[in-house]
């Protein structure tokens, strides 16, 4: 009844045109005094076939909610549509068709938040095998009941450092609302990171040099004290009782240091998002994780990551800052 009342409603300006063309013509004829015999022929004949058009209409919008009916028990996807009733008009094929677009382009968000979500725990696997491992030198000392506060508390730095390093990765997709820019002393940067790093500097018995630190610079404070840590980390990690040497020069900062280098053929790849190249493969203590993060992140303040590396020679990384102040104001 309901789609029967429905049917009525949408064809009412047919049906009152039809009653209302009639109703002219009879008072035509009653006014002119014609012969009425034509008329009422006139009236049954287009009365009977406005009758089959009526139901001819009516079991086609019949099958038609049948059709819709039983694509709203099923999924919304583009391969559902088939589903859909053939469109009577344009503007029914207009909106098959914007449907068809908007479920397109569903599927294509679709797509790329499961292979997000993919990228994520692959990520997340390389995060937790680089965590493993002061992890584990802390379960060792304890068990083998050396509780030496300085290398527990080493590791424990760490620890904590890896787990700072997942939460920048967490909010890597930072927007600009989350930057900060202002003048920051180059000098004042550098030695609140160095001084951070000062025990694995005496432990491993490595030198700092550091040339010409006055400038300033334009930046976000919390985003580059994060590139300077991952880079002057790993300057660490990868150096045994050698020199860092850290200067600063016509809006380049350059951090050097003494360690085992990088191989030529891992150079090209080193900024890629898990890539550990031969060192991280023979020492397993890299996630890949920490140069590409810093590559993004200077990415958004305007600045530049170049490495440059030889085998049993050093490394050296330099972070190129924007000229021109006035591009951020």
């Amino acid at each position: 009844m309901k789609l029967l009342k429905s049917f009525f409603y949408e064809r009412r300006v047919i049906y009152g045109m039809y009653f209302f063309f009639w109703v002219l013509i009879y008072l035509t004829f009653y006014l002119y005094e014609y012969n009425f015999g034509p008329f009422w022929d006139s009236w049954l004949f287009t009365m009977f076939l406005l009758i089959v058009y009526s139901i001819v209409s009516f079991y086609r919008a019949f099958r038609k909610q049948k059709k819709l009916e039983l694509l709203a028990t099923k999924d919304l996807q583009l391969s559902n549509l088939i589903f859909l009733p053939k469109a009577d008009t344009l503007s029914e094929k207009n909106y098959q068709e914007v449907l068809r677009l908007v479920l397109e382009k569903k599927n294509q968000q679709q797509d790329e938040l499961q292979q997000n979500q993919k990228n994520m725990l692959d990520d997340f696997g390389l995060w937790l095998h680089q965590i493993k491992t002061p992890v584990a030198a802390l379960d060792l000392l304890i068990q083998l009941g050396q509780i030496e506060p300085r290398r527990m508390k080493n590791e424990v730095f760490k620890i904590n450092e890896y787990l700072q390093m997942i939460l920048n990765y967490m909010r890597q997709n930072l927007d600009q609302a989350d930057l900060v820019f202002q003048q920051l002393s180059i000098e004042k940067i550098i030695k609140s990171v160095v001084k951070k790093y000062a025990t694995f500097f005496s432990q491993k018995n490595l030198s700092l040099q550091l040339g010409n630190l006055e400038g300033q610079v334009y930046s976000d404070q919390k985003w580059l004290i994060f590139i300077l840590e991952q880079v002057i980390f790993n300057a660490i990690k990868y150096t045994e009782d050698g020199t860092i040497s850290i200067a600063f020069s016509e809006n380049q900062l350059i951090i050097k240091d003494t360690g085992m280098g990088i191989r030529a053929e891992d150079l090209p790849r080193v900024f890629e998002k898990g890539y550990t190249g031969m060192n991280g493969r023979e020492q397993q203590r890299a996630s890949g994780l920490g140069l590409y993060l810093s590559q993004e992140a200077a990415g958004k303040l305007g600045c530049h990551l170049y490495l440059e590396s030889q085998v049993k020679k050093g490394t050296k990384v330099t972070i190129v800052f924007p000229e021109e102040i006035s591009a951020f104001e």
